[in-house]
């Protein structure tokens, strides 16, 4: 377990920084906010939440990660768990038997023989932030992806029309007006 966290760590603290900056390149490419299509906004706006989802779910992995280096690290004082210690553990500091880490959803899971296992260290909000911005960006892509298929199909139809000209369509020659109707 503590071994995923060694990976996790540092990929959750560079990838928001990595979101944010093509979310800042997206706008670049398009010229700037005000020259931005629906595609490259909504491409934007789940870069940016990618960010802020990955960020978030760093900053529990950062308490998680807290929390087993304290408690692995033994010694005086160690029993129960430092991390397990939540209101009222004196009664219960020779039940708690262990922790385990989970991932989704993030959490620090302290094991007791005598009430079960109960959660600590990872804030309430980690993980709701986390999946609903991390859902926002997947929504937001999907658009983005479905705006692009959409483009692609009306620029084909319209490439074949020809507005400059007019055409009989009986003959196929040029009745020469120029208005396109």
């Amino acid at each position: 377990m503590t071994y995923l966290l060694l990976l996790l760590v540092p990929a959750g603290l560079i990838l928001p920084f990595v979101f944010a900056g093509r979310a800042v390149r997206v706008l670049a490419r398009a010229g700037g906010p005000p020259g931005a299509g629906s595609g490259d906004r909504l491409r934007t706006a789940g870069f940016a939440q990618a960010a802020i989802a990955v960020g978030v779910y760093a900053w529990g992995l950062l308490n998680v990660t807290g929390a087993v280096v304290s408690a692995e690290d033994g010694g005086t004082n160690s029993i129960p768990l430092p991390p397990c210690r939540t209101q009222g553990w004196e009664h219960r500091a020779e039940a708690i038997s262990g922790y385990r880490v989970e991932y989704v959803p993030l959490r620090f899971v302290c094991e007791s023989d005598d009430i079960g296992t109960y959660t600590t260290s990872v804030p309430g909000y980690v993980n709701p932030v986390a999946f609903l911005f991390g859902l926002g960006a997947v929504v937001s892509f999907a658009v983005a992806a479905l705006d692009a298929d959409g483009s692609r199909e009306r620029g084909d139809t319209d490439a074949d029309m020809d507005t400059d000209t007019d055409t009989d369509t009986i003959t196929g020659t040029d009745t020469g007006t120029g208005s396109g109707t």
